[in-house]
């Protein structure tokens, strides 16, 4: 999203397809803990959130200050996937939520690549 909207060029995402995005250095900091901890069982780990494709890229945009208007919500059918994708494959775990919430993922996200930016 991101890279799009920041090239200028128009960016399409699902509006009734439903996710729970997980920040990749949260992930790997969670299984972390959870393998020095010595936990065993099924774990999901997820930052939080119920959002459909449309919704987060819109707060991508959003906190990365970057043109709403380049983005396109429509409907998955209307996309043209080769694949069928599920439409609610949002991850959770009885067990406890031990990732930080979505906007504090993404405002970190941003955090870093502003300064990979400036180096």
């Amino acid at each position: 999203v991101r890279k799009h909207l920041m090239a200028k060029r128009r960016f399409a995402a699902p509006s009734n397809l439903i996710v729970s995005p997980t920040y990749v250095p949260d992930l790997v900091n969670g299984a972390l803990d959870l393998l020095i901890d010595g936990v065993s069982g099924v774990w999901h780990l997820a930052n939080g959130a119920e959002i459909s494709w449309g919704e987060l890229a819109k707060l991508v945009a959003t906190m990365g200050g970057l043109p709403h208007q380049l983005i396109d919500v429509k409907d998955a059918e209307s996309m043209g996937y080769l694949a069928k994708r599920p439409v609610y494959s949002v991850l959770s775990s009885s067990k406890g939520n031990l990732l930080p919430a979505l906007d504090d993922a993404l405002a970190r996200y941003f955090q870093e690549v502003q300064v990979s930016v400036c180096a």
